[in-house]
Parts: C-alpha cells; sequence; structure tokens
C-alpha cells in the first residue's frame, strides 16, 4: 500500500483551511474589527479604535428588542415542543391511521420560507382588514386576532419551527424496543408510569438538543419581526442590526457591536446544548431488526388524526389559501366575508402579471443559480471536509471540524455584513455581484450539509477502502471508485438540502445584493416594504409552490439527512 508522502499530506488540510479561514474566520474577525472601529473598513475614512459603539447596547430600543427577543425565543420554543413531541410520538409509538402521512406533517413547514409564511398570517390576521378578522366581525365575535404583536411572533416562530423537535424526538422514539417496555410491565408498571419514568427520560436529551437549536434560530429570526412588527415599532435584536445598517443615516459600525451581542446570546445557547448533549447517547439497541411496541390508542386514534389535520390545515392549508386569496383578488378592500369569496372579485391578471415581472424573473434566475453553485460546489466541499474529518488522521482535522460548524453560532445577518467588510475591498471584484452572496452562503449552510455528509461517511466500515488501498489503488481512485458509490444518496441528500435552504433564504442575501442581483427572497422582503401587498402575495404563493414542489420532489432523498 503507497503512502502519502509528507507533502501530500500537508498539502491538502493546508488548502481546506485557507479554504475554511476564507469563508468562515475571516468574515467574522471582520464584523468584530468594525465594532471596535469609527468608521467602516474599505470606506476611504480615517478609522480609529473606539468603544463608543457599544453605547448602542443600552439604548432604550436596543434594550426592548433583547426583551421581545427572549419572550418570543421562549415563547416559540415550548409551542414548537409540544406540538413536534406530539407528532413525533404519534407517528413513532401509536396506531395512528396513515402514519407515513404523520411523517410528511411533521417536516413538510421546513421547506416553506419563513418570509412567505409571515406574509401569510399578515394576511390572515393583521388588523381588521386581515381575513380572519373579518370572519370573526361578521360572526359577531367578542375578539379579534392580532398578529402584530409578541403573541402573533412566537404564534409564526412556533408552528414553523415543528420539524426540528419532530425529527430528533421521532429519531429517539424510534430507537426504543419494546423489551424495555414489557420489562416496566412485569415489574407492575401502567402505560403512563413507563412513558414518565423510561421512555421521557430516553429522549429527553433529544428533546432539550431540539429545543436549543429552535431556540438559535429563533433568535437570529428577521423574517417575522420585520413583517408583523415593523408596522407597529415591535423589534428584535435580528431587526434592529438591520435597522441600524439601513436607516438614513446608517450606523454599520454601532450595528455590528449589537450583532456581536446577538452572537453572544447564540454561543451561549449552543455552549447550552452541548452541556446538555455532553455524554449522552440517543441510542438505545445496537444492530437492527428490533421489535417496537406500538401503543393502541383505541378511539383516541380519531381524535390524535384529528390534531394532526388541525396542525397541517394552519400551517399548511390556510396560508395556501390566504396566499392564492390575496394574489387573486383584483381589490384589495374587502367589505365582508362574502365580499371576501365573491367570484367576481377574483382575477388571475394580476397573478398572470407577476410570472412575466422582471424582478421575479431576474429574481427567480439569480435564485436558482445561487442555489445551484452552493449546492454544487457547497457538497463537493463538504464532503472533502467530512472525509479528511472522518477518514483520515491527517493532522488538523479537528480544527477543520471546529471552523466547520462554527457557523451555526453566528447570525445570518451577522455572518452577512462580515462578508460585505471582507470581500468590499478585496482586489478579487466579487463585490456587488451574485458570486458574494454564493460566499455567504456557504458558510451559511455549512454546519448542516457537514453534519448530513458526515453522517453518511461514518457509516462505511473503513475495511472496504483498505481493501482497495491494499490492491493498490490510490487514495483519490478509492474515494471516486469505492466509497463515493456507498455514500451516494447521503451526498444526493445533502445536495438536495443545499438546494433548498439557499432557495428560501433571506437574511445571508441582506446588505449583499444590489439591483441585478436581487434573489426572489429579497423580491419578497423588498416588495413588502414598498407595501405592495398583492405583489407580495403573488410571488409568496409562487415561491411557495417552486419550493413545495422542489421539496416533494426530492422527498425521498431528503430524508436520509433529515
Amino acid at each position: 500500500m503507497r503512502r502519502a508522502t509528507v507533502a501530500e499530506r500537508s498539502a491538502v488540510p493546508v488548502l481546506v483551511l485557507v479554504t475554511l479561514f476564507v469563508l468562515v474566520v475571516v468574515p467574522i474577525l471582520m464584523v468584530v474589527y468594525t465594532a471596535f472601529r469609527d468608521a467602516v473598513p474599505f470606506s476611504g475614512s480615517e478609522s480609529n479604535f473606539t468603544l463608543s459603539n457599544f453605547g448602542a447596547l443600552f439604548e432604550e430600543k436596543t434594550v426592548s428588542a433583547a426583551i421581545n427577543t427572549v419572550i418570543v425565543t421562549i415563547g416559540g420554543t415550548l409551542m414548537a415542543t409540544a406540538i413536534g413531541c406530539i407528532l413525533a410520538w404519534l407517528a413513532a409509538r401509536t396506531d395512528i391511521p396513515f402514519k407515513p402521512l404523520v411523517h410528511v406533517v411533521g417536516i413538510l413547514p421546513l421547506f416553506i420560507s419563513m418570509l412567505a409564511a409571515t406574509v401569510t398570517w399578515a394576511l390572515l390576521g393583521a388588523g381588521n382588514s386581515a381575513y380572519l378578522n373579518i370572519i370573526l366581525a361578521d360572526l359577531g365575535a367578542p375578539f379579534r386576532i392580532e398578529m402584530r404583536s409578541l403573541a402573533g411572533f412566537i404564534f409564526v416562530e412556533g408552528l414553523y419551527h415543528v420539524p426540528y423537535p419532530f425529527l430528533l424526538v421521532y429519531a429517539a422514539l424510534s430507537l426504543i424496543t419494546s423489551d424495555i417496555e414489557e420489562a416496566a410491565a412485569v415489574h407492575g408498571a401502567n402505560q403512563f408510569q413507563t412513558t414518565m419514568k423510561i421512555i421521557f427520560p430516553v429522549v429527553l436529551p433529544a428533546i432539550l438538543g431540539s429545543m436549543i437549536l429552535n431556540a438559535v434560530m429563533m433568535v437570529e429570526n428577521i423574517a417575522v419581526p420585520q413583517i408583523l412588527g415593523g408596522p407597529v415599532g415591535l423589534e428584535t435584536l435580528s431587526i434592529r442590526v438591520y435597522y441600524l445598517m439601513n436607516r438614513i443615516p446608517s450606523s454599520p459600525t454601532q450595528a455590528s457591536a449589537v450583532a456581536l451581542l446577538l452572537a453572544a446570546i447564540v454561543f451561549a445557547l449552543i455552549y447550552a446544548q452541548n452541556f446538555v448533549l455532553k455524554g449522552r447517547d440517543y441510542r438505545t439497541i445496537s444492530g437492527k431488526g428490533a421489535q417496537q411496541k406500538v401503543m393502541s390508542l383505541g378511539n383516541w386514534r380519531y381524535v390524535a388524526a384529528g390534531f394532526v389535520v388541525l396542525y397541517f390545515t394552519v400551517a399548511i392549508v390556510l396560508p395556501m389559501l390566504a396566499l392564492l386569496l390575496g394574489a387573486l383578488r383584483a381589490n384589495a378592500y374587502i367589505a365582508n366575508t362574502a365580499a371576501m369569496f365573491d367570484v367576481a372579485q377574483l382575477s388571475s391578471d394580476r397573478l398572470l402579471s407577476i410570472t412575466s415581472d422582471s424582478e421575479v424573473i431576474n429574481g427567480l434566475k439569480n435564485s436558482l443559480v445561487v442555489a445551484f453553485v452552493t449546492c454544487v460546489f457547497g457538497t463537493g466541499f463538504f464532503f472533502i471536509l467530512a472525509y479528511i474529518v472522518h477518514r483520515t488522521r491527517i493532522p488538523g482535522r479537528k480544527v477543520i471540524e471546529y471552523i466547520a460548524m462554527m457557523p451555526l453560532a453566528i447570525p445570518a445577518t451577522l455572518l452577512a455584513m462580515g462578508v460585505l467588510w471582507a470581500w468590499i475591498g478585496s482586489p478579487i471584484p466579487v463585490y456587488g455581484t451574485i458570486y458574494i452572496i454564493i460566499l455567504s452562503f456557504l458558510p451559511r449552510f455549512m454546519p448542516q450539509a457537514f453534519r448530513a455528509l458526515s453522517s453518511s461517511v461514518m457509516q462505511v466500515h473503513e475495511d472496504l477502502e483498505n481493501a482497495a488501498l491494499l490492491c493498490g489503488a490510490t487514495r483519490a481512485q478509492t474515494v471516486w471508485k469505492v466509497f463515493l458509490p456507498l455514500v451516494r444518496g447521503g451526498v444526493v441528500s445533502a445536495a438536495f438540502l443545499l438546494f433548498v435552504l439557499s432557495l428560501r433564504e433571506v437574511g445571508g442575501a441582506l446588505f449583499l445584493y444590489t439591483t441585478n442581483t436581487r434573489v426572489l427572497s429579497i423580491v419578497v422582503f423588498e416588495s413588502y416594504e414598498n407595501g405592495s401587498w398583492d405583489f407580495v402575495a403573488g410571488v409568496s404563493l409562487l415561491y411557495t409552490v417552486l419550493l413545495g414542489g422542489i421539496t416533494l420532489l426530492g422527498l425521498k432523498w431528503l430524508r436520509p439527512s433529515l
């Protein structure tokens, strides 16, 4: 077996580390640097060290935004966890009818853009002219729904972050064998005692891990506070950073300081997640073929099925109908419920005009280009990272793994700011092009794709590669002809995941786009800010159909990485 030379062993990790340094470390360092300067990098102005930017942390709006962030994060996390755990338990441990559909319902919201989801709930419940409030008024109900509130933030965040606890808890429940429950029954435990004293402790790490993961994503979310909170002045830290960057005059150095506070909160949550899961293991069996006991729900099967249908209706069906109605109405004013469903007021002209709108077409083209390049380059590079970390003994592989996971703790807006500062003065002409958005998306989704690929890499036994190497194959030949075909499903799955996540991303493209490089999510975001609600509804409808169609087509490949 030919051994690689010292130069060969060192060249690969050095090249990988340099690439990671440029993609991940440099943008983060640029935000930190900007937070301590009185002028932004490469602005042509004299830049001096200062601590005055951190005074923005003590402003009333920033303090209020921080409090709102905590409230929304806690409330949304608890709601998502409760719904996700119930769905996971129904799908994994009960005889609920149409069980495969429960699994689809549990993961489908993962691929709905939070931007489009928030737009739908603004149409449904923001103000007296919202569709649900019109119906409530005609029914004589003594209350109205108000999504432009912290309760509205919590509802939307909680509703569309259900897939994460569902997936983690479902995986944990699926690994619990019936032997454990039968042993408890032999010793006199009833079903409730078995669930509380045996099943719950086993899945507790998955529950807590998903809660912290959701909390991290809710802290950095920008679509919900912008669309629901913007009209009434409700801010979270993520939107506070956005306003500081985009107001007139802008305060980018203060925005960097506030972004560091946001990053500190996220780092604390990531540390808490690692602390909770440290030394824990989801596995309760080894090997395959373990039997599981399915709980008979009896007549409660129909109640359980009704819960699943209710969640699917509220999270998917109702918002889609709202988008369809908003896109087809010729007149935005709705006098009553009858007028809402008046066929004479519906027209497909606006929707058809949107499909030929130059901004939408360019945004779609840009989105597809960004998603495709991110998918192709990202999958290849992240596969190399996973292979080096898990299949070699190359020095520095642990550093590679740490840097690859680092963006998980970096809010999307902060990462976008760092990419802006890093490349605006670069001799490589990427600023103002679509490539700078790709340079933001690659580190943004690096942890998700790296973990998905790592899972596939670790499933293949090393003996297969060693046999090929002993027969005279080079490492490259072994990877290409032996290893890669074995993990093809996982690679395709990760590539598809990268493609879908790139299509729906908003925060990673902020501060980086120009008139000619808008992606579709930014087209929706800007249209909302301009008050074009019928246009927003139409584009959001097409956007959701696009994402949903791609997701359903690739569901069989996506499932392994999820």
